[in-house]
């Protein structure tokens, strides 16, 4: 399998980084990580703009204005120290179910590597979010094992990020798979009646990257789901 970076889709994967962000919102602020994996360039490249952007939005909370100036200054320093870490890909790839050269590719790892990468996008791992991601796996896969998806969670530090890893398994998956697996995500976002706005623009981002049509969007609406068997 091609591992290209899906920045500039010219050179190879090199390595990969995650930085802290904080999000100010008057009486409130979010806290989270953001995970880059590409060429050493392109990580580089994607780290300062997040720089940038904790710059312009990181302040607008009491907390946020302590918190925001050590996270910039930690992403302009990580952004000064990528180097090639051809281990740390790896682990990503075979943590997220990216098989090796002629390997056969499992859709349900892919889905329990994508789906954890979802819940964890933010730096967080909620119980209800996981309870939900298995109760709705179970449903879509027959196959389905909570161990197995638990032990992918357990290691979510090592996912690449979400439009990373949509980027490579749009070069392996089949489209009745990737509709199985957008699905997937899909699902996990209405399972409590509402799409919020981040998970619409992460479900869009995967739907781009993946190359599906439009019309592939919230076709796994909870209420269609077949019984358990």
């Amino acid at each position: 399998m091609s591992r290209i970076c899906p920045y500039c889709n010219e050179r190879d994967i090199e390595t990969v980084a995650t930085i802290p962000y904080v999000r100010g919102r008057v009486v409130a602020y979010t806290l989270g990580v953001k995970k880059f994996m590409g060429c050493r360039r392109c990580v580089r490249r994607s780290i300062y703009k997040e720089v940038g952007v904790s710059s312009l939005v990181g302040w607008f909370s009491v907390t946020a204005v302590v918190l925001n100036p050590v996270m910039i200054t930690y992403g302009a320093v990580r952004g000064l120290l990528v180097r090639s870490d051809e281990s740390g890909v790896e682990r990503a790839l075979e943590q997220a179910g990216i098989p090796g050269e002629g390997m056969a590719v499992d859709p349900l790892r892919v889905a329990y590597g994508l789906a954890a990468a979802m819940i964890a996008a933010d730096g967080k791992v909620e119980d209800e979010e996981v309870a939900i991601a298995i109760e709705v796996g179970r449903q879509l896969f027959a196959e389905f094992a909570a161990d197995d998806f638990f032990r992918v969670m357990a290691n979510h530090k090592d996912l690449p990020g979400v439009a990373e890893l949509a980027h490579l398994l749009a070069q392996i998956l089949e489209d009745k798979e990737k509709s199985l697996v957008f699905g997937y995500l899909a699902e996990i976002a209405a399972s409590d009646g509402h799409v919020a706005d981040e998970e619409r623009a992460m479900l869009e981002q995967v739907r781009t990257k993946l190359g599906l049509s439009e019309s592939a969007t919230m076709s796994f609406a909870r209420g269609q789901l077949p019984p358990p068997a």
